[in-house]
């Protein structure tokens, strides 16, 4: 784990809110995270950074992944991703982000499906 690194900016959330079962629901997973390459110098010491980056990115739907995401040094800081599911109960959805260090953050959201 990274000594210092504080992990906690992160969101889960469907771009709408009305879901009726079987409907396909967009989601944002989103993040912040330093992202370095291995390629930048520290502007105080003058020495290379070592990579820090997210490694991974998880969806699960009631504890059942779902669907993955693997990164490499080239993602932003400012980590956006969206993704299709389709729904046909009501549940929780988690993202579960982890770094090259093995820092991990996990954000959830509850949905409700209308019949």
């Amino acid at each position: 784990m990274s000594m210092g690194f504080k992990w906690k900016r992160g969101v889960i959330k469907p771009l709408k809110k009305e879901i009726k079962k079987g409907d396909v629901v967009i989601f944002t997973a989103a993040t912040y995270h330093p992202m370095d390459s291995g390629f930048q110098k520290d502007k105080t010491t003058n020495k290379i950074k070592p990579k820090f980056f997210v490694k991974e990115l998880k969806i699960f739907f009631e504890d059942i992944l779902v669907c993955s995401f693997d990164f490499e040094v080239s993602a932003s800081p400012k980590l956006v991703v969206k993704f299709p599911l389709r729904v046909f109960k009501s549940g929780r959805i988690k993202a579960l982000w982890e770094d090259n260090l093995g820092n991990i953050l996990s954000k959830s959201v509850k949905i409700s499906v209308q019949n």
